[in-house]
C-alpha cells in the first residue's frame, strides 16, 4: 500500500472516496426532509446566519434543492479557496508539489472564509436554470444540515443518521490509528502523496474515507437489499429531477440529448443517472488531489452494484467516464456487469 509496506489490499483497506461523499450528504438531506426538518424549495438564506449575504439573480433565490442538484449557479470551489488554486486543474495537474501545496492550504480554510466567498459571489444566471457541478454548493448544503440539526458538527450528524444506521464503522472524515495502518496511500505519477484533510466547510463535498466493505453496505441499502430506516430517503435521492447538458466532475462534458451513443444523463439528489436503451445506472465518482479515484454505481432493476476504489490519480486510471462513455473496454465491462 506504500513503497515501504507490503500489506495486502483487501475489503478493509482505507481509501479516500472523494466526491462520492456528496451522495451521503444528499441522502442525509432527503432523510431530514422526510422528518420535516428541511424543505427542498426553501431558500438557503432561511438557514444561514443573518449576517451572511446570499447572492440572488434578479430576485431569484438559491434553494436547498438547487444545492443538492448542482443548479445553484455557484462555482465548483469558492473563489477564495486557496491563493494558488486553479479550478480548471482540479483533476489533472502534472505537479506533485502543486498538490502538496494545495493540500496544506485546504485544511486551513475557515467557515468565515467560506461565508465570505458566498457573500462575494455574483450569480451570472437564475438559480435552477442549469446544472453545473459544485463542490462549493454541496459543502454549503452539508453546513446548513448541520446548523439545522442538534449535532455539534456535520461529522457527528452523518455518523448518527447514516453511518451508524448502516454499520459503516470504517467510514469517516478523520482517521483513527487503526485506519491509518490500513490506509492505501494516494499516488500521482507513481509518487506517494500526503493524506489530504479537507476543511470542515468543504468536507461534505469530498472528505470521506471508506472501505470496499463499507461501500458495498451503502450500495446494498440503496438497492433495497438491506432494509433500514433510510429506505425512503435513499429512494427519493434516486429520482430523476433534471436533465443535464452539464459539465461533469473533472471538467468532462456530457449531454442528455441522446446524441452521445443514445446515452441520457440526468441528476437526482446528489446522484447522477445514466440511461441507455432502457437501462438505468445510478452512480457517482470521486477524485482528489491526494491521488485517489473512486466510482460506485448500481442498476436498480438487476440489483447489481459495483464499487471501485483506487489509490492513484485520474491520470493513471480514469473511472469518471464509465457511466456515460461505453467506447472503452473498462466502461463496456462495467455496463455489461451491471445490466446482466
Amino acid at each position: 500500500m506504500t513503497n515501504s509496506s507490503n500489506a495486502t489490499v483487501d475489503e478493509n483497506t482505507i481509501f479516500s472516496i472523494g466526491s462520492t461523499t456528496k451522495v451521503f450528504t444528499t441522502i442525509l438531506l432527503a432523510d431530514m426532509v422526510d422528518k420535516g426538518l428541511v424543505k427542498l424549495d426553501d431558500p438557503i438564506e432561511k438557514y444561514l446566519p443573518s449576517y451572511v449575504v446570499v447572492p440572488q439573480y434578479k430576485d431569484h433565490e438559491i434553494t436547498i434543492e438547487d444545492l443538492a442538484t448542482h443548479r445553484s449557479g455557484l462555482p465548483e470551489f469558492p473563489g477564495n479557496y486557496c491563493p494558488s488554486f486553479d479550478p480548471a486543474k482540479t483533476a489533472v495537474v502534472d505537479s506533485v508539489q502543486y498538490r502538496k501545496d494545495l493540500m496544506n492550504c485546504t485544511k486551513n480554510y475557515t467557515f468565515d472564509q467560506f461565508y465570505q466567498a458566498l457573500s462575494n459571489f455574483t450569480l451570472s444566471r437564475e438559480p435552477g436554470s442549469k446544472v453545473e457541478y459544485s463542490t462549493f454548493g454541496i459543502g454549503l448544503l452539508g453546513h446548513i444540515l448541520a446548523l439545522k440539526s442538534n449535532m455539534s458538527s456535520f461529522d457527528k450528524l452523518l455518523e448518527h443518521n447514516i453511518l451508524n444506521v448502516l454499520g459503516m464503522n470504517d467510514t469517516s472524515f478523520g482517521l483513527s490509528d487503526s485506519q491509518k495502518s490500513r490506509l492505501a496511500v494516494g499516488h500521482f505519477n507513481g509518487q506517494e502523496l500526503p493524506t489530504l484533510n479537507f476543511s470542515s466547510s468543504i468536507a461534505p463535498g469530498g472528505g470521506l474515507h471508506s472501505t470496499v466493505s463499507d461501500m458495498l453496505k451503502f450500495l446494498s441499502a440503496n438497492m433495497g437489499l438491506i432494509k433500514t430506516t433510510l429506505d425512503d430517503a435513499m429512494q427519493e435521492s434516486h429520482l430523476i429531477r433534471h436533465g443535464s447538458d452539464q459539465q461533469l466532475p473533472n471538467n468532462l462534458q456530457a449531454s442528455a440529448s441522446g446524441n452521445n451513443n443514445h446515452i441520457g444523463l440526468y441528476v437526482g439528489l446528489g446522484w447522477f443517472i445514466t440511461t441507455n436503451f432502457g437501462h438505468e445506472i445510478i452512480w457517482h465518482n470521486g477524485a482528489t488531489v491526494g491521488g485517489y479515484n473512486a466510482y460506485m454505481a448500481f442498476n436498480p432493476i438487476t440489483e447489481r452494484g459495483i464499487v471501485i476504489l483506487c489509490s492513484t490519480d485520474l491520470a493513471d486510471i480514469n473511472l469518471t467516464r464509465i457511466s456515460f462513455d461505453q467506447t472503452d473496454n473498462l466502461s463496456s465491462l462495467i455496463w455489461g456487469l451491471l445490466n446482466q
